[in-house]
């Protein structure tokens, strides 16, 4: 069996891990972490577009990607500190954040599994677009392509998938975290 390191793989993997890791944490952790996505994605975003305008050319912060990357350019500069940015405020806003989740979100042993693996996949899926955004150069805020880190044109129809449809994994958590606390009160009432 010969395996080929390819971003389909890359997302498949990162999907199983974010699930299972959904599972180790609990279901008001993985909000958490959904809720962390949020914050992050957004501001991420904004600091890396006021880091294209102020420092995207300044010469020190090439030559640092340089070392890493010697064709990277000012684009390339921009999506890597979104990307470093993301990461590092997601887990502050998850493990130091200021607030906690507790949903009451069903009553039966099958259902709380579920919903933790529900909530686990949408987590995932809120990531994955993330990343895949910002390597790719796309702007939450500016609404364009600012040029990346990889161009994903013709490479994987999983990834092309992801970027075409961002719109749905960014909704569809907020969506389940809207209908999951509209059922916790109702269930709450009985």
């Amino acid at each position: 069996m010969n395996i080929g390191l390819t971003w389909d793989l890359f997302i498949v993997v990162f999907f199983a891990i974010i699930i299972a890791y959904s599972f180790i944490i609990g279901r008001n952790n993985t909000i958490k972490v959904i809720l962390g996505t949020y914050v992050g994605a957004l501001a991420a975003d904004a600091a890396g577009n006021l880091f294209a305008k102020y420092f995207g050319d300044s010469n020190m912060f090439l030559n640092v990607l340089h070392t890493f990357s010697p064709t990277s350019g000012p684009e390339s500069s921009t999506a890597m500190f979104k990307l470093v940015l993301f990461i590092v405020i997601v887990i502050i806003l998850t493990v130091r954040g200021g607030f906690t989740v507790n949903t009451d979100i069903g009553k039966s042993a099958a259902a709380k599994i579920i919903m933790t693996g529900f909530f686990g996949f949408l987590s995932a899926g809120l990531m994955i677009s993330t990343v895949l955004m910002y390597v790719s150069g796309i702007s939450f805020i500016t609404g364009g392509a600012t040029g990346g880190i990889m161009n994903f044109t013709g490479q994987s129809p999983l990834v092309q998938n992801m970027l075409t449809y961002y719109n749905y994994w960014f909704f569809l958590p907020a969506l389940a975290l809207i209908f999951g606390g509209l059922i916790a009160g109702r269930e709450g009432e009985k």
